[in-house]
């Protein structure tokens, strides 16, 4: 499959997504053809088709070739050359996003390594030619682009060399963490099971159980269950509504399993706890 003969300089610019899309493209460089130095201030992943290059950090001077991805990391110094012999052809995808540094990481990108291998050509080109198909639909061109454009980053996201550094991959480990602590904040007024929060991440139900232990102390499903005491014992001692309703706006349908809980956690009913509080404020 090739990549169709393209340019695209189309911005998809949405503050409230976690990923935007920039512009992509595509080219054969004529010998030498360079970039820089200048910084950039989004992200910019190039991965070479064929051909070699080099590309330049303050850090340090990377020659490439075929399979190889380099990430332009906003702020960043950069400078890029095709080789005078064996010029490369490359394409890119330049994107800013509030998740896209985790992404990158997740792919084992960092501004202190920011190349990576990847074999997977064909389903590259494949994601790039969907970007260009998809900037061609007006009326369906962001669901479009956004699609493509999570399907370019799955692939980074494969396993396709050795395993990262402990640091980087220690890193990854923590990220995950904190994505599924979001997800409990977010999601611990509904009936939600730690299989839906591991369904959510893209992961299985034991191994982000031991990372959450490893990390909080606590198994994942303990760390809801405290979250929501915490919520509901704000909720007792600043709000009048009833243990019913409490406990349904923690994520209880059921009021003998929510009391039981709380008792459980906090050595008190839910009654006598708002007692205790209720009983403490008038006293101050």
């Amino acid at each position: 499959m090739t990549v169709k003969p393209h340019k695209i300089a189309q911005h998809y610019i949405d503050a409230g997504q976690d990923i935007q899309f920039y512009y992509t493209g595509t080219e054969q460089c004529l010998p030498g053809h360079s970039w820089g130095p200048g910084i950039k201030d989004h992200y910019k992943i190039l991965y070479i088709h064929s051909g070699q290059g080099i590309y330049r950090t303050p850090r340090e001077t990377h020659r490439l070739s075929a399979g190889q991805a380099f990430l332009l990391t906003p702020g960043e110094l950069s400078f890029y050359q095709a080789d005078d012999n064996d010029p490369w052809n490359y394409s890119w995808v330049a994107f800013n996003g509030s998740q896209a540094e985790l992404y990158l990481r997740q792919a084992g990108f960092t501004r202190e390594h920011p190349v990576i291998s990847c074999s997977k050509d064909a389903e590259i080109r494949a994601c790039l030619n969907r970007l260009f198909d998809a900037n061609q639909q007006p009326y369906s061109n962001p669901l479009r682009i956004s699609s493509a454009l999570y399907a370019f980053l799955s692939i980074l996201l494969e396993p396709d060399i050795q395993e990262p550094a402990l640091p980087q991959k220690q890193q990854i480990h923590n990220d995950y963490v904190r994505q599924g602590i979001c997800y409990i904040q977010r999601h611990y007024t509904q009936p939600i099971t730690i299989e839906n929060m591991a369904s959510a991440l893209g992961l299985h139900r034991k191994y982000i159980a031991q990372l959450f232990k490893a990390s909080t102390g606590l198994p994942p499903q303990q760390y809801l269950t405290r979250y929501r005491m915490e919520k509901a014992c704000e909720l007792l001692s600043q709000t009048a509504l009833s243990i019913k309703e409490i406990a349904f706006s923690v994520g209880y349908a059921d009021q003998l399993l929510f009391s039981r809980m709380f008792k459980k956690t906090t050595g008190y009913s839910p009654t006598d706890y708002r007692m205790t509080k209720t009983a403490g404020s008038e006293s101050l």
